[in-house]
């Protein structure tokens, strides 16, 4: 683990005055990290190991801990491009191409791979408190929603649909080149702001959002869908911004191309 302490200021008007601080990276023997999900205990990390969207079997999940040391590279093996997760109970549930993947908390086990045939490419994935489970389909342009591992369409026309986030009864999706909100009740979706260089990870933190777009923005986004841009490494093919995690005030970037995964500390 490479311990680091740098200052970043945010970037924009004065009217958004946090900061955030680089904590730790993780070494760099991460495989393509795509996603973090942070729990008190552990962060999960999906791996990609190989092309995005290749069915080759070499992607898993890496255990980390909050220090940035790496438990365990080989948690999970035997996925294909694995991204988004979410938990339910005892179950982390995983966005693997074509299919939900079911894993074990307490064991690590693969215990089912529902295939949502129709889909092109999922992503990320998020959970209600109701046990429903909402999926990005990237390649397809959709929202798939699925409850008692029956899935069915409940979004179209969502273009490079990427992150989704269910928050205080709303879910939050990154699609179309903007930061959107879909509201389940009356079925209307909001745009909330651009995105013009798309999106990926959502966060939701106190009155706003940190959101990312995958070559290499982080935002954060206000209660009013103001947007400042707080840190860019899109200026390089390899550290990328991908699937955010948040804990508490620690914010997680996986680096993608660069192997590791980032702690912020948001000030």
């Amino acid at each position: 683990m490479k311990k680091i302490l740098l200052f970043l200021a945010m970037s924009g008007t004065a009217a958004y005055s946090q900061n955030i601080q680089l904590q730790w990276s993780t070494d760099s023997t991460l495989l393509t990290p795509e996603s973090v999900l942070a729990t008190s205990k552990v962060l999960y990390v999906s791996q990609v190991d190989g092309a995005g969207w290749d069915a080759d079997g070499k992607g898993g999940i890496a255990l980390v801990d909050h220090q940035g040391k790496i438990l365990n590279r080989d948690w999970v093996t035997g996925l294909h491009a694995p991204k988004g997760m979410a938990i339910i109970g005892n179950i982390l549930y995983v966005a693997d191409l074509k299919d939900l993947v079911s894993i074990e908390l307490s064991t690590g086990k693969v215990l089912k791979r529902l295939n949502i045939e129709e889909a092109k490419g999922l992503n990320d994935v998020s959970a209600d408190p109701s046990g429903t489970l909402y999926i990005s389909d990237t390649a397809g342009g959709k929202i798939w929603k699925v409850k008692n591992d029956k899935a069915e369409v409940l979004l179209e026309n969502m273009k490079d649909a990427n992150g989704v986030k269910w928050h205080k009864n709303v879910l939050y999706i990154t699609a179309n080149n903007a930061f959107l909100a879909y509201n389940p009740s009356t079925k209307d979706v909001k745009k909330i702001c651009e995105l013009e260089k798309g999106g990926d990870g959502i966060e939701p933190y106190k009155d706003g959002f940190f959101v990312t777009s995958w070559l290499g923005y982080l935002y954060h986004v206000d209660k009013n869908g103001k947007r400042v841009t707080l840190r860019e490494t899109h200026q390089t093919n390899k550290f990328k911004t991908a699937d955010i995690g948040l804990l508490k005030d620690i914010l997680y970037i996986p680096t993608f191309f660069g192997n590791t995964v980032e702690a912020w500390k948001i000030k």
